[in-house]
């Protein structure tokens, strides 16, 4: 019986719509490999059984504790331990063939940097069994202390291919090493190419509207110190945005792109001006609704995305360089708000609006380019598999 291929997924979840779309677009690149795969995912509070099983995923076995990384040793266990294991659908790390760390943007001095020194050994742990460790299109850094240069410059010379997501992040990765490797290439978000989807959970509207996505973690209290004065004025500014659009006639529509918390952003700024509430659970369901807006307003990195690649022009509000790089992909650059304020969004949405046929085009023409350049990386990636 021949061995099956098992596939790790990283950095993904149900919860967080970009995460989940990463997912999808990693599940869909593989399938056009012509490779027969398993996939595999790690349990966890946003990784819930019934949907993990949805999917068909074996589940991962692995332990970390801050420092303590039991991972490696599991896959040592005796023999019939491991298949009494499998029995039950739990495989170790030693089982896994591939792994594509999908994360988006964790790797940095913003995490923590036992997270960045686990992933590297992991890395190393791979590389020296043969195995491929492939870091999906993604932002990086930056690494300002000797410990987290030294950790990345472990997973750079020992990860089989490292797609980096904006010119801001791969100048983060070449201040740990003297010379970055070809291994390590400029690429796109991958989740361009993905197909939206209807389905029941998407409303039906008969009058223009725009997509308005808010992402609390731009206000948490975990980011900064001032958070409720950067709350009050976030609504404040999203809420005259509302404003300005209903009095031209296209119903704002809040989008909770994330969960919970996202979804009590969304109740403040309604409650600061009329405007209609989606909450979508199917991230694709979700991309279709936002593809069939007149624009949008994201500060959601895969809410942005979900718009521009369907050729709906979008605001970005910025809190980290991975926005504008993103919008600047899509021919966007000058509507990345960095100072979100209500003045700054609306002088942002009156010059779109008057650019807005244009900036469409401009926008339905760079989505095209993306695809093309993210089919390269698949087969990039095929080589090494």
């Amino acid at each position: 019986m021949t061995k099956p291929y098992f596939v790790e997924i990283k950095g993904v979840q149900f919860r967080n719509k970009g995460a989940y779309l990463m997912l999808l677009a990693c599940l869909q690149g593989l399938k056009k490999l012509n490779k027969s795969f398993e996939l595999v995912l790690s349990p966890g509070p946003n990784l819930p059984y019934p949907e993990r099983a949805r999917h068909g995923a074996w589940q991962k076995l692995s332990f970390r504790r801050k420092g303590l990384d039991l991972t490696g040793v599991l896959g040592k266990l005796p023999g019939p331990l491991l298949r009494l294991f499998k029995r039950y659908g739990m495989v170790t790390e030693r089982d896994v063939d591939l792994i594509l760390e999908a994360s988006g943007f964790a790797y940095g001095d913003q995490w923590p940097l036992t997270f960045l020194q686990n992933t590297a050994k992991e890395v190393v742990r791979f590389s020296k069994a043969g195995k491929p460790f492939v870091f999906m299109p993604q932002a990086f850094g930056p690494f300002s202390s000797k410990e987290s240069k030294a950790a990345m410059r472990d997973i750079i010379q020992h990860a089989r291919l490292i797609f980096v997501r904006d010119p801001v992040s791969l100048q983060h990765l070449q201040s740990c090493v003297d010379v970055l490797p070809e291994h390590v290439v400029l690429t796109p978000d991958f989740t361009v190419g993905l197909s939206a989807e209807a389905n029941a959970e998407v409303p039906q509207l008969n009058v223009p509207f725009a997509a308005l996505i808010p992402n609390s973690k731009v206000v948490s209290k975990f980011n900064h110190a001032n958070a409720e004065a950067m709350r009050s004025d976030y609504v404040a500014a999203f809420a005259a945005a509302a404003d300005y659009l209903t009095a031209l006639g296209i119903q704002p529509v809040l989008v909770n792109h994330e969960g919970k918390e996202d979804a009590e952003l969304c109740a403040e700024i309604a409650a600061r001006s009329p405007c209609g509430l989606v909450q979508i659970e199917d991230p694709l369901a979700v991309k279709y609704f936002i593809g069939k807006a007149e624009l949008a307003v994201s500060s959601r990195f895969h809410g942005a995305v979900n718009a521009l690649s369907q050729g709906v022009p979008c605001i970005a509000t910025s809190w980290s360089h991975k926005y504008h790089a993103m919008m600047s992909d899509f021919g966007m650059g000058d509507f990345c708000v960095a100072e979100l304020s209500e003045q700054s969004l609306l002088d942002a949405l009156a010059q779109l609006l008057h650019e807005k046929d244009a900036l469409a085009a401009v926008v339905a023409e760079r989505a095209a380019t993306l695809k093309q350049r993210n089919q390269k990386m698949w087969q990039r990636l095929a080589q090494v598999i």
